[in-house]
């Protein structure tokens, strides 16, 4: 659960992750998984809202490109109550969607398609994101341990996409926050601290640690494979976008810029060729060979949550705070305001189905 004013919750609000380009199809490390296949068309856009914290629930707003309307809470209208406190991100595997609250302590698998609840998911710690790494697993992290007492070395639970149960649990490093897939390992960023936890998904070991800057929370792949890495550590002058192979992690490309607590997006697009970075100075499109940042942002505008349709490269931006209803604002492929719509509380992050 988060324990930090509002102004420095970046370490626990950092938008649903690039799940949306990780869904794993073999669990052999030999037979490599292309994580960059965008459908012909997206028609669905699922809003993320966190929701008020220690207070209330988050939810899920559903947005049809087609006819612009919205399902503000299909969660709630097809269960009656909520899916629980501070949401922290969904993941869509298959016909289910996961979805991950963090304060309650639970995970909510349900039925894409009329979001009814097909089982609740306890006995968690503070759950953050959810990703698929073979046909019938997903890796889960959690923080464990507390702001007032301290946090302790986190975990990553195992699940059994099966039976949608924790079968067993690896221990990574402090507050660990978004996992991606690349060369066949799934990287977790220990966001307490300064490095990566590699893992083999196909024995769920622990095969070493990649170091990087102070406070690593947003991950995600591109389409050469590279493993892109945001850090952001209020204790540190800098923050730091970082680049590397799998194949040799310690030649980092790294790219700084002040340390800002509204730093905290970190989105790619669907053919994996572009990385997407929301700042305090605002949203920055960079190629995937990029040394530095752009002079201007795309956007210059900061926002809470991040998403790029996979379709067009249309930017969905979340703002709003966390006592009322949010807004959604849409954006071209080149930065133009296109129009906003309504959702629900604290918009964090997008999946487009």
């Amino acid at each position: 659960m988060f324990h930090f004013p509002m102004a420095t919750r970046r370490y626990a609000l950092l938008g649903a992750a690039s799940f949306l380009t990780l869904a794993v199809t073999s669990c052999d490390p030999d037979d490599e998984v292309t994580p960059f296949t965008p459908p012909v068309t997206t028609q669905t856009v699922y809003v993320v809202n966190e929701g008020p914290f220690l207070t209330g629930s988050g939810s899920v707003s559903v947005f049809s490109k087609a006819t612009k309307a919205v399902q503000k809470d299909p969660f709630l209208a097809a269960n009656g109550r909520g899916v629980g406190n501070v949401l922290q991100s969904m993941t869509i595997v298959g016909d289910n969607a996961y979805l991950v609250a963090n304060n309650s302590n639970w995970v909510e698998v349900v039925t894409l398609a009329d979001f009814k609840s097909v089982k609740k998911i306890t006995g968690l710690s503070q759950p953050r994101y959810l990703v698929q790494v073979a046909p019938n697993k997903a890796y889960l992290t959690e923080w464990q341990g507390n702001f007032t007492s301290g946090y302790t070395a986190g975990r990553v639970s195992v699940l059994d996409l099966t039976t949608n149960t924790v079968t067993k649990t690896i221990p990574v490093g402090v507050n660990p926050e978004q996992l991606t897939v690349a060369g066949g390992k799934v990287y977790v960023a220990n966001s307490d601290g300064n490095t990566l936890t590699v893992i083999n998904p196909t024995t769920d070991a622990v095969e070493g640690t990649v170091t990087v800057p102070a406070g690593p929370k947003n991950v995600t792949t591109d389409a050469s494979g590279n493993v892109w890495v945001l850090s952001d550590d209020y204790t540190e002058p800098l923050a730091s976008l970082v680049r590397f192979s799998p194949g040799t992690p310690t030649q980092q490309i790294r790219i700084t810029f002040p340390e800002d607590y509204r730093n905290g997006n970190l989105r790619v697009n669907g053919a994996g060729d572009k990385i997407y970075v929301g700042l305090a100075t605002g949203v920055y499109q960079l190629p995937i060979t990029a040394t530095s940042l752009p002079a201007t942002p795309l956007i210059r505008r900061s926002f809470y949550g991040l998403g790029i349709d996979p379709q067009d490269n249309t930017i969905y931006a979340g703002t709003g705070s966390f006592s009322a209803d949010g807004r959604v604002v849409r954006f071209s492929a080149t930065g133009a305001p296109v129009d906003s719509f309504a959702v629900g509380i604290a918009p964090n992050g997008f999946l487009f189905k």
